[in-house]
């Protein structure tokens, strides 16, 4: 992922100049958004005495502000504010029409802000209605996102409202190096899930090629096949360095000790980057695969979860597995999204790799 550390920066957006008796107006100041392993963004707004709700809404760029706007919702409940209330025309909006607003009366503590409003903001927000104008939103940087402060709680309209818009910008930061050794709780439990005893967490680039190393020294004399499926977003570059000037020249040392040996490669990034996954097939031509992995480049992943049963799935199913040692080694430092986010799952990585006898294996990286 481009997990290190990112920065999150919500820009106001200037509006026409209206009179509110109330004070509901928001700054920069007043939001703190957070990156969190379970998928989405945790946007926090600091309660103010007159704002008794929020509720996040499309960002009108009508510069006369007439231009309606629709509430944005999640497609499914989440566990921050899937049971906030929200009221239409003074009557709460039933649990069973499944209407996800991102909505929040309840201000809780914040370290940084205090007392503070927490919405859980899904990368994929949905809008409108059947019969009208409906559609969907990726969320990321650029993405414009209206905070619209009530002073009524659960968004009640019978009170003075006031919109304040903001733009999204995400960056990564790169110079700050978080401790070594710290590994991410979420990607040491998923890793160990899918590869149980064969998971192994690692230190550094070079402690991966060494276990690499070993992984294949139990099979010497054999027929190999091994796919290595690597995440490749921005945190992964020295790992991804180590893969091409380290590993590649190991193992086409090491080659000749094997009846046979072919290795693939599976590079996986997320859903909404420059790709999910690129998939280059088994080969025994070492400077074919060095061309392979120079094309790819290393970037990307606006969030912390990655594509990992995707790039899994993708090995099992699109590599040619031939030899009678199949195996498949997953490196990463990230979990998978703890739901998901297209149509693999866990469930049909594990049918697929038992059915063509694959073993799999993880090497957990540090973040």
């Amino acid at each position: 992922m481009g997990k290190g550390i990112f920065s999150f920066t919500l820009f106001f957006l200037a509006l026409p100049l209206f009179l509110y008796a109330q004070d509901l107006s928001l700054s920069s100041e007043d939001l703190r958004m957070e990156l969190r392993p379970d998928g989405g963004y945790h946007l926090f707004i600091r309660y103010k005495p007159d704002i008794a709700s929020v509720l996040i809404t499309e960002s009108t760029r009508d510069p006369s502000y007439s231009e309606g706007n629709y509430a944005y919702r999640a497609a499914e409940k989440n566990s921050v504010n899937g049971d906030e209330i929200r009221l239409i025309n003074g009557v709460p909006i039933s649990p069973e029409s499944r209407i996800y607003s991102l909505v929040s009366s309840t201000p809780k503590w914040h370290p940084l802000l205090g007392w503070s409003f927490h919405i859980y903001i899904p990368h994929k927000l949905l809008y409108g209605y059947e019969g009208g104008r409906k559609g969907e939103v990726n969320v990321g940087d650029g993405t414009y996102l209206n905070i619209r402060a009530f002073y009524y709680a659960y968004a009640d309209y019978r009170g003075a409202f006031r919109d304040n818009p903001f733009i999204l910008r995400v960056s990564q930061e790169t110079n700050r190096p978080l401790p070594p050794g710290t590994y991410m709780e979420e990607t040491v439990s998923a890793f160990t899930r899918i590869a149980k005893d064969n998971a192994k967490a690692v230190r550094d680039p070079l402690d991966m090629v060494n276990n690499i190393s070993w992984i294949l020294q139990k099979e010497i004399g054999k027929n190999v096949d091994i796919a290595v499926c690597l995440d490749v977003t921005g945190s992964m570059e020295p790992y991804f360095d180590a893969i091409r000037t380290r590993l590649i020249p190991m193992l086409k040392d090491m080659s000749a000790e094997f009846k046979s040996f072919r290795i693939g490669m599976v590079f996986y990034k997320d859903y909404f980057d420059d790709f999910i996954n690129k998939v280059f097939p088994f080969t025994a031509d070492f400077d074919a695969l060095q061309k392979n992995i120079g094309s790819v480049k290393v970037g990307g992943g606006g969030d912390i979860p990655e594509a990992v049963y995707e790039a899994l799935y993708a090995g099992a199913t699109k590599l040619s597995w031939e030899a009678e040692k199949r195996i498949m080694l997953l490196i990463g430092d990230a979990p998978p999204h703890p739901r998901p986010r297209g149509s693999v799952t866990k469930q049909m990585v594990d049918r697929e790799a038992a059915n063509r006898g694959i073993d799999l294996h993880a090497m957990i990286l540090p973040q």
